[in-house]
Parts: C-alpha cells; structure tokens; sequence
C-alpha cells in the first residue's frame, strides 16, 4: 500500500471580491486539488495565515493518517470513535434508545465487516431486510443512524465517500397503525378516572403537554391561578432533565376547566416553590410515568374499552381534536412544543365524518352551480 504523503500545502495570495487580495490555501485530497480562502490580506499578516495554514493542514493529515488504515471495521470504528462522539450530543433518552438500536441491529449485522467494505447496494438490502420484519419508523431511524455514522467516517479520513445519502426507505416497511380518541371517547378517558389521575389526563388532552413534563412540574412551574404553566424541565425514568428540544421550552396554557381541576389538586400539593405536583410515595420524588400507566391508569381505563388509549395516544388526540374544531395549527404547535410540520404530518387525523364533510363541501361547491338558473 502506498504510504500517504505528509503536506505543508501551498499558501498565496490571489484577487478575489473585486481587486480584494486574499490568502488561498491549495492542497490536494484523494487526487482531487483543493483549495480555502483563509482571509484578507489587508486584515491577516502572512505569519497569521501561516498559522491558520499549519492548523486546517494538520486536519487534513490526520484524516489522510486515518485512511491508511484500510482494515478498520465498523465496529471499531464505532466504538472507538462514533458513539462517543455522538453521545456527546444526545440527551439520555435519545441516547438510551438510538444506542440500543444501533447495537442490536447495526453492530449485530455489521460489526466485522471493514469499514471501507459497506457499499450502498449492501447497506440498502440491509434495509430491505429489515423491512419485512419492522415498523416503517425502525426502518427509517436506522437509516438516520447510518447516515450520521457514515458521515462522521468521512469527516475523521476513514473512507473517501459516503454512501448513505442515497439510502431509502423501502416500501415494504410496515406503517404502525395509529388511534386517536373520538370526542366521546375523550370525555369517557377522564371521567374512568381518579382525581390525580384525571388531572394528568387533562394536561395531556387539553394543554398538549408530555408526561414527563407533567410529571417533572414543581409548584413554582404553576401559576398561582393555574391559568399558565411554564416548563422548565422534564422527567426521564427517575431523573430531572431539560425539555427534550428548544421548542419544548415553553409556557402552556391552561383551559378553564382544567384550571379548575388543578386548583383543586394543587391544595394537596403544598406551599414549598419545589414540592412536586405529582409526588410519589416518597414526597421527595416524583411520579413516573411507566408507575402511574400501569398501576392507577390503565387498569381504570381498560374497564370501560380504553385500555389501548395511551400518552401518545392523548397527544395524538389533542392535535386531532383541535383540527377538527378549528383551532389554528401554528397554535396547537406551539402549545405542544414542537413544530407545525410535526403537528400536521405525525400528530394530527383527520375523523371520516370530518373527511365527509370536505368532500360534501368541495362537491356543492361544484355542483351548486348547476342548480342556478343563470348558470348558463
């Protein structure tokens, strides 16, 4: 194997933006010639480019070292490099469940095989396979994984192209069914259950909130009144942590009748600013979620035929209804803590009777005019 060649670089000066002089930066990677504009001459004496030279060429050689090593698998590379990198960036529950899916599914699948060796056609089957056994969402967060896999490879040298930017998800991928709650069925959700209970369903139903940012309040979160509720933090099995995005940081408002249940909950609540609303059993730790599911709601619930009806459900439901009844999309986003995308595309359906009704409404609007006498 030919050894790679250790480069300085060439450093020149050159008239770019008008009769601007500029510092260039020429060099070549994997055959191809390169080239940086590093900056002004009139703002950068030679011995700063110089500098600003040594640093960017001393990344190229690094990536150029990587590369020569042609026998680095894909799980050494991801344990080595990738997953530490990118726990960096995760939160913990994004890093508890991607982690766990990329060590059963890519690790499992790939880990032997050299880096260099995975080309699209392999990856893409990989894929295939995949989807005749998983949802459409697995499928598609595998293909995330290995795009940010493969990308960080060729930012570090280790291969020279990424193949993934042109994998898809496979048609055969199974689409999970999705349920929303009907009107009726909303309003049975919540009477089927006690007083506490109730008062999360409520915030889940009407405010659009997350469990853990229900469960993660504290009574400084509540306005006296509890007209508003501001989020601060969230609950992730046990510990405090930020709102999952920047948008999740928010205050929500809360309807009157839900105001009304949550006044009279928060008398129980006590007068310290950092009292749990919803404590556990310890008054010094709160609820979570999986406890509060499986041990006081869904029991209740799976009396009356809504056991299915989850948290994501009820999230599901707050956009649905909302559509159905005009609420403005930008703002049930917003109250729910994420983008109007997301609110349309994953979160909002549309009933069959509201469906109907569209058609009905598009049909006389077209054929009405054959109705009128003066429509000739």
């Amino acid at each position: 194997m030919r050894r790679k060649r250790f480069q300085n670089g060439s450093l020149q000066v050159t008239r770019k933006h008008g009769k601007q002089k500029m510092w260039i930066l020429q060099w070549r990677e994997g055959g191809i010639k390169k080239y940086l504009t590093i900056g002004p001459c009139s703002k950068m004496t030679k011995s700063q480019a110089q500098q600003k030279q040594a640093e960017f060429m001393k990344e190229v050689n690094a990536r150029a070292a990587n590369v020569a090593d042609p026998n680095i698998t894909f799980g050494d590379f991801l344990e080595g490099t990738a997953l530490h990198f990118l726990r960096s960036k995760w939160k913990r529950s994004t890093a508890e469940t991607t982690e766990n899916r990329i060590r059963h599914h890519l690790l499992r699948e790939f880990g032997e095989a050299k880096l260099q060796s995975l080309t699209l056609k392999s990856l893409q089957a990989f894929l295939t396979a995949k989807a005749a056994n998983f949802s459409r969402s697995t499928v598609a967060h595998l293909r995330w994984d290995l795009r940010a896999i493969f990308r960080l490879a060729v930012a570090e040298g280790y291969i020279d192209r990424d193949p993934t930017p042109a994998l898809f998800t496979p048609r055969e991928a199974k689409v999970a069914a999705t349920r929303v709650m009907t009107r009726e069925e909303a309003e049975l959700h919540i009477s089927a259950l006690d007083q506490r209970e109730r008062v999360i369903d409520c915030l889940a139903l009407f405010a659009g909130m997350r469990p853990g940012e229900i469960l993660g309040l504290q009574r400084r979160h509540v306005a006296e009144d509890c007209s508003k509720i501001t989020i601060a933090q969230r609950l992730y099995r046990g510990d405090i942590d930020d709102p999952k995005t920047e948008s999740s940081k928010r205050d929500v408002a809360i309807s009157s009748e839900t105001a009304e249940e949550l006044r009279a909950w928060m008398h129980l609540v006590g007068r310290s600013p950092k009292a749990w609303v919803f404590a556990s059993e310890n008054p010094a730790k709160p609820m979570w979620r999986d406890n509060v599911w499986y041990r006081n709601m869904k029991p209740r619930l799976e009396q009356v035929g809504l056991g299915w009806a989850n948290f994501q459900v009820l999230r599901r439901t707050h956009a649905s209804l909302g559509h159905e009844a005009g609420v403005d999309p930008k703002v049930s986003a917003d109250q729910r803590g994420h983008g109007i995308g997301v609110a349309l595309d994953v979160y909002t359906h549309s009933s069959l009777e509201t469906r109907r009704g569209a058609a009905e409404k598009l049909e006389q609007a077209v054929l009405s005019r054959k109705k009128r006498p003066d429509a000739a």
